[in-house]
């Protein structure tokens, strides 16, 4: 019995190491670690154009301390040493290539790190675009709270041609958060509508130009907070109803019996003719008046039956919709009479 156990035994063991001796010889030529095993931090994370970049490498599997490494930019060797784990170089003018090469001799095997740079710039232009301004201010619509904002990036690198601008690929945040619905292919502009409680939003934006692989970032602060709707009150021409292009100021004096007046809510959400999505309250001498058409709540007719005098009159203006949104004025109308 126990010669018959020992045979089996020894059979085994040849068995064992037959087929196990291939298995040893393929091993042998088995790599643990690879280029892959090399971590490299870029800072800044997307560089920009003719700006200082810092490099450096690490690795979680061996000490790069131990090890030759050698830096090439454009082919040209810049830095070598053992445990060279860092580099820096300036990254040129927007558009231009700048291509790292990073060589480490790890034991008789050379790992090795291609990093490709190639700057741009990008430019961001945004537009209040539900704010209203009348048809002869020369100024810009001014976001308020509630109001809707549209940011739009502008790409400015040698590698894009202006057309190609909607082919790039378009990241946004808004105050630290990624606006993933808005962000992707083509979607060069984002839109918003301003926080309630909040008095600014912070937009950043960065592209991606696939080909090229080229990156740029840029951020922008859209300071809501600090701007505050206004009234502006023109004077009706009796003709054809168009009002002058310039709006009424404190010596308001006037001839005749009767004025015709137009109020424009400045930066306002409004988008409704004549009006009708906003709150209207006119008065007189602090008497509420209403208008003498209510489809034209903004104009109003006053008559003073010739009689020289002051009348003092009011609007005050509320959103419909974005109840934050308030305006008030008051002036003072001198009437010469007749």
């Amino acid at each position: 019995m126990i010669t018959q156990l020992s045979k089996k035994i020894s059979w085994l063991l040849l068995g064992f190491v037959f087929f196990a001796a291939p298995i040893f010889s393929h091993a042998q030529g088995f790599q643990l670690y690879s280029a892959d095993d090399i971590l490299v931090e870029t800072i800044p994370e997307i560089p920009g154009p003719n700006e200082l970049v810092k490099i450096n490498i690490n690795s979680f599997s061996f000490n790069l301390n131990n090890y030759y490494i050698a830096w090439f930019r454009n082919g040209n060797q810049e830095a070598a040493g053992f445990g060279t784990r860092d580099f820096q170089f300036r990254t040129g003018g927007s558009g231009e290539v700048t291509n790292i090469t990073i060589v480490v001799d790890f034991e008789g095997q050379v790992f090795r790190k291609e990093l490709r740079f190639a700057p741009s710039q990008i430019d961001l232009l945004w537009e209040a675009t539900n704010a209203y301004t009348p048809p002869f201010y020369k100024g810009k619509a001014l976001p308020l709270k509630q109001g809707a904002v549209r940011v739009t990036a502008i790409p400015e690198t040698l590698l894009i041609e202006p057309t190609d601008a909607p082919n790039l690929i378009y990241y946004w945040d808004k105050n630290y958060q990624r606006q993933v619905a808005s962000s992707g292919f083509g979607k060069q502009s984002f839109e918003f509508d301003t926080e309630v409680l909040g008095t600014s939003e912070k937009i950043t934006v960065t592209s991606n130009d696939r080909r090229e692989n080229s990156f740029a970032t840029n951020t922008i602060d859209i300071p809501f907070g600090e701007y505050e709707p206004k009234i502006l009150l023109y004077e009706i021409n009796n003709d054809n109803r168009l009002m002058t292009n310039k709006a009424l100021n404190t010596n308001n004096i006037f001839t005749g019996d009767t004025i015709k007046l137009s109020f424009h809510p400045l930066h306002m959400t409004s988008v409704a003719e004549n009006f009708v999505d906003l709150f209207v309250t006119w008065r007189i001498n602090d008497q509420s008046q209403p208008p003498q058409n209510f489809d034209r709540q903004n104009e109003l007719f006053i008559t003073t039956s010739g009689q020289a005098g002051q009348v003092n009159l009011g609007v005050e203006l509320e959103g419909i919709q974005t109840l934050l949104q308030k305006a008030s004025v008051n002036t003072d109308l001198i009437f010469q009479g007749e």
